[in-house]
């Protein structure tokens, strides 16, 4: 299997995505855009992607569930992920016949300025379990004998993402947690209790999480100081255009957007993956957080002007 160094655990999706609309519709309106694009997409499978153009080759595996369906809608996520050179033997997949689900399906409208609005359809993701995790208790070990790191999302069940993280915690690894996916209602009190080194929220997820509404550097901290009180040790708070702020037990640190010049093209779809790939990656290297977090924050820039899913490379990245 290689050098396995990240398990990245969660949903496989496969993207719907509508550009160029002029504005978001009201109830009952019709609106046009400009072109459909479809292509890979789910949380964590961006992520596992990203993280392996950033990352030596064959040290990135998968671990989630889909379905062959009629359409072959779940070839996408799949066949993108191992172009990239992910390993994709721990992705459990399902027959067509042997479930009446589909794969995970989003569907994104993006207006003009790139603003995104995204409604997840999980499918078979909704049936991913723990036992798909003890599935991929060898490659659990295998990562752990090289001192390695489980990235994981919200795009999959409570349940199994709480157990992810206690089983990596059992073999050593380090978790890095995004809540993208996370709902209203969600209770993380297990999840987080089970061992997170690093959680990035955005900053509405942040509210979820902490009930902080996260403005400035202040009310960031505020929030951080919640989720470090629940054990987490670095907290690193995404506010989109307003950059990020990190902090960690010797760390408090605003980290601004950088100025990209490049392409015209503005969609938010993949940003927050880009930058969490990208974290995970330069820790792995050996950098600061504070060094990482800023090559992270300039991924997730570049990432805004590229029409949707479309990993920025390591060889992109200055200082690395």
């Amino acid at each position: 299997m290689g050098y396995m160094k990240t398990i990245v655990v969660g949903s496989l999706n496969t993207d719907l995505v509508a550009t160029g609309i002029e504005r978001f519709p009201k109830a009952g309106e019709h609106v046009y855009g400009k072109e459909l694009l479809i292509g890979p997409g789910g949380k964590s499978r961006n992520i596992a992607d990203m993280l392996a153009h950033l990352t030596p080759e064959n040290t990135v595996a998968m671990v989630g569930r889909t379905v062959k369906d009629d359409y072959g809608l779940w070839r996408q996520p799949m066949d993108a992920l191992e172009r990239a050179g992910v390993t994709t033997d721990y992705v459990h997949v399902l027959e067509g016949d042997g479930t009446d689900k589909l794969p995970g399906i989003a569907l994104i409208p993006v207006d003009r300025q790139g603003n995104n609005q995204i409604i997840v359809l999980p499918g078979v993701s909704d049936d991913f379990d723990t036992a798909d995790i003890d599935a991929a208790t060898k490659l659990f070990e295998d990562v752990a004998a090289n001192d390695g790191t489980l990235v994981l999302t919200l795009e999959c069940p409570l349940e199994t993402a709480s157990y992810a993280v206690q089983q990596a915690n059992k073999f050593g690894l380090k978790v890095l947690f995004d809540p993208g996916g996370i709902q209203a209602d969600a209770d993380l009190t297990e999840l987080l209790g089970a061992g997170v080194y690093l959680i990035k929220p955005n900053e509405h997820e942040a509210k979820i999480l902490t009930g902080v509404d996260v403005k400035d550097f202040d009310s960031a901290k505020q929030a951080a100081e919640a989720l470090q009180q629940q054990g987490v040790s670095v907290v690193m708070i995404t506010t989109g255009v307003h950059g990020a702020y990190l902090f960690s037990e010797e760390l408090q640190v605003h980290i601004p957007v950088p100025d990209v010049s490049g392409s015209d093209a503005k969609d938010e779809t993949g940003c927050g993956d880009q930058t969490m790939a990208a974290m995970c990656a330069f820790i792995q290297a050996g950098k600061t957080l504070k060094d990482a977090a800023t090559l992270a924050v300039l991924a997730g820039t570049m990432q805004f002007h590229r029409l949707g899913i479309q990993p920025v490379l390591l060889s992109e990245l200055p200082d690395r």
